[in-house]
């Protein structure tokens, strides 16, 4: 062990500790979830885009022929509009992500708690055994006319 300057004592260990299950809230683990999602698909998306976009230059006359890959010839606004339209996208699948495990999520705690507020009548000590009736037992029902 030694000190630093402050005179407190500091181990040697460099090794660092794995995080422990309740380090990061639930609300952290989502947000960093959605930003891997959103901009894992970002590269993706924005290919897609620029692939529609060409699509669509060349159905519409505004292009003579159709290269899928061909960035070179966009103007700064059409750049601009297929990154915007790439980022929205994206942020829109992140979104889609979130909301779908927030629903599975709160479906198993909603199972769960279910599950927990059934007791056994054997568990119970204030469970009364009710008798079913048997066949062919003396009680005869009466037919109502």
């Amino acid at each position: 062990m030694t000190q630093n300057c402050f005179g407190q004592s500091q181990s040697n260990n460099t090794t660092p500790e794995p995080y422990s299950e309740d380090e990061f809230s639930q609300s952290l683990k989502d947000l960093r979830r959605f930003e891997i999602i959103t901009l894992g698909a970002m590269p993706f998306i924005t290919l897609d885009a620029a692939i529609a976009y060409n699509g669509y230059k060349y159905a519409t006359g505004r292009s003579a022929k159709f290269n899928p890959l061909a960035t070179a010839d966009y103007s700064q606004k059409e750049m601009e509009k297929i990154i915007l339209t790439s980022l929205s996208i994206s942020a829109g699948i992140g979104i889609t992500d979130y909301i779908i495990n927030l629903v599975k999520r709160n479906k198993i705690k909603k199972q769960k708690s279910q599950e927990d507020s059934y007791i056994s009548i054997k568990e119970n000590p204030d469970a009364i055994k009710i008798p079913l009736p048997q066949e062919g037992s003396e009680e005869k029902t009466e037919d109502l006319e």
